[in-house]
């Protein structure tokens, strides 16, 4: 037993090891079940830390963590009261935290970067779709255990849908490196809080050190708040750029421009593992590029475009080439029969979802036609329908479920909602729900764009 453990020798049924560690709000002992024999993590409240605050975050912890089972975050056993302490009983995990094993020996090969990264971005992912967000993703709350299993830990300061507000308004939780902009400016965290913290991660990985260091608080806010580090290729050039594009994508100030969700992030990082984690220049499926939500297939769309550019050219050319060549006269029996132009009928006012519904705002179609998309229809294939290529299929959703959504003020309908729209087209949206006030902003559909996600504030008990 180490040292500095206290004179404690059980915790309810369960017999004490040995001491794990200890930290401000908690102390966490290695224990065993005293009828199974089942090894475990115990977490007690420190006596220092029993006020209200501490306690309801603590019991905030046990409900969030209880709800999830991920292979890749540790799970909890059980919730006990020892001598009117509260205790956490989950899943131990031998082995080092990613701190540990980064501290002592240094960054990561790129094929383990991208394997523990894939790990954390699926556990990060089914958290989100459940509308958890975790506030302090970093290297100490990851273990690698003995047999190179990733595991999340803490979820001390995780938010959920009902969790109760326990940070005043401006205030900030989380550690400083790892806090994203947003967070930094509002103290307010949302699923893309996250990603910007798996930038983070990963460029530890790849590299071994933070990409925003500075002596003073002062200075490394400001360079967090601008965005300001080294891309992973100039501190280790061996890297490939792919991974500079993916931790930039991650990191970029304004939330809305990073990766929409946790799978989006994911489908571009199994392209870089299918091709360019072998360090060469693979060959990768168009489609698979197409359907990838990230930098490398949006470049590959752009290239495409310039492509089907070119080739409208040459068939315009040839067309006019054709149009002007002498063309045999018609036997007088048979004159050339008119032009038949054959209209589209218009669809009918309020059927399905799209850009054509949506006051001020226009179709990139000629006006004979009505473009439109309804909910639950397949994009369009990108490959057999060019134009497809310059807009967005984005879904609309709400943490909080099912809210009425007004698009340039009419409303269209209640969340989710998918929306069919140009790049670079910008609307007005304004959500409402009963019981939360009314939300509004200015959505800018961006390449790579596939989901926007909002919580509404200040949500009050019907």
């Amino acid at each position: 037993m180490s040292a500095g453990l206290p004179m404690r020798l059980s915790i309810g049924p369960y017999r004490v090891i040995d001491l794990v560690g200890a930290g401000g709000m908690g102390t966490v002992y290695r224990v065993a079940h005293r009828a199974t024999g089942q090894i475990a993590a115990a977490k007690l409240l420190n006596a220092g830390a029993m006020g209200s605050t501490a306690l309801e975050r603590f019991r905030n912890e046990a409900r969030i963590h209880q709800t999830l089972a991920h292979p890749c975050i540790a799970s909890m056993h059980e919730f006990l009261e020892v001598d009117g302490v509260p205790c956490l009983v989950m899943e131990y995990v031998d082995g080092e935290t990613l701190e540990e094993h980064l501290r002592q020996r240094g960054p990561l090969a790129l094929r383990e970067s991208l394997r523990i990264f894939g790990a954390l971005s699926d556990a990060v992912g089914y958290m989100h779709q459940r509308g958890i967000v975790h506030r302090d993703l970093k290297t100490n709350n990851v273990k690698l255990s003995s047999q190179g299993v990733v595991k999340l830990l803490d979820f001390g300061i995780a938010t959920a849908a009902g969790s109760p507000r326990l940070t005043g308004t401006g205030n900030v939780v989380g550690t400083l490196m790892c806090l994203s902009p947003e967070q930094l400016r509002t103290g307010r965290a949302e699923p893309r809080s996250d990603i910007w913290a798996l930038g983070i991660l990963f460029y530890e990985m790849l590299t071994g050190r933070a990409p925003f260091e500075g002596e003073a608080p002062g200075l490394l806010t400001e360079r967090i708040l601008n965005g300001s580090y080294l891309p992973p290729s100039e501190v280790r050039p061996e890297l490939p750029r792919e991974v500079d594009r993916i931790v930039a994508r991650c990191l970029r100030v304004r939330p809305e421009d990073r990766y929409a969700t946790a799978e989006a992030l994911l489908t571009e990082l199994r392209t870089l593992q299918t091709g360019g984690a072998q360090g060469g220049s693979a060959w990768r499926p168009p489609q698979l590029l197409i359907r990838s939500s990230g930098e490398l297939a949006t470049a590959f769309a752009r290239q495409w475009r310039l492509m089907a550019s070119v080739g409208a050219a040459a068939v315009a050319l040839l067309f006019f080439a054709w149009s002007v060549w002498p063309s045999p006269t018609p036997p007088p029996h048979d004159p050339p029969r008119p032009l038949e132009v054959v209209r589209d009928t218009p669809t009918q006012p309020g059927e399905g979802s799209g850009l054509a519904e949506v006051p001020g705002l226009t179709s990139s179609v000629t006006p004979s036609v009505t473009h439109r998309v309804t909910p639950g229809l397949a994009p369009r294939d990108p490959m057999a329908d060019p134009d497809a290529m310059s807009r967005r299929r984005v879904i609309i959703r709400v943490l909080e479920g099912p809210t009425d959504i007004y698009i340039n003020g009419v409303r269209v309908g209640v969340t989710p909602y998918t929306l069919d729209a140009p790049i670079g087209a910008e609307m007005s949206i304004v959500l409402k729900r009963i019981g939360c006030d009314d939300f509004a902003r200015t959505l800018r559909v961006e390449e790579g764009m596939s989901e926007f996600v909002e919580s509404l504030r200040h949500c009050r008990v019907p």
